[in-house]
């Protein structure tokens, strides 16, 4: 017995399929190499610019300090015997010893104005048998009210707090 062996029209498409690719497939388009490089480097450039935006939104950038004295004037004269804070009370307070002038004296607390490292200028508070307190704000940038208990000391060019009314040159007592 004798099988011979035919071969149809799908067997003969099945051969040339595959060894030459398959019907209805089209080949693939290559992108050159130049578009890969160009969007690669577009990417990267989106990248680089997103990551320096953020770092300049974080970056804060420092106004020149100003001359305390110009903030508040009582600093530019002589010091006198008054203006000497105690060494037990200024060791609290962290301020300069040759630049404290006295505000406002109580009878329970007196109030100093005095500057200390880092441009800023601190108002300060010695109670009577307590430890003294300090409040105090950079010379450089906006200016603002510092304020202790009922005492603020407004350096020149900022705003008086509301309701409240001056005792002395730049000091300011809640009313």
């Amino acid at each position: 017995m004798t099988v011979s062996m035919t071969t149809t029209f799908d067997d003969a498409d099945l051969f040339s399929d595959a060894f030459t690719g398959f019907r209805g497939v089209t080949p693939s388009r290559r992108r050159s190499r130049t578009v890969s490089g160009l969007a690669l480097a577009t990417a990267l450039m989106l990248v680089v610019g997103a990551l320096a935006w953020v770092r300049l939104g974080q970056q804060t950038f420092a106004s020149a300090a100003a001359d305390p004295v110009t903030l508040v004037p009582v600093l530019a004269q002589q010091q006198r015997a008054a203006d000497v804070i105690a060494v037990s009370e200024r060791a609290d307070a962290h301020v300069y010893s040759e630049s404290t002038r006295l505000l406002l004296a109580g009878e329970t607390v007196s109030y100093y104005v005095a500057t200390t490292t880092g441009d800023q200028i601190c108002l300060v508070a010695i109670p009577v048998g307590d430890l003294a307190r300090t409040a105090c704000g950079s010379t450089a940038g906006a200016r603002s009210a510092l304020r202790i208990d009922d005492v603020a000391l407004v350096p020149t060019g900022a705003t008086a707090p509301t309701g409240w009314h001056e005792a002395a040159a730049n000091v300011f007592v809640k009313s």
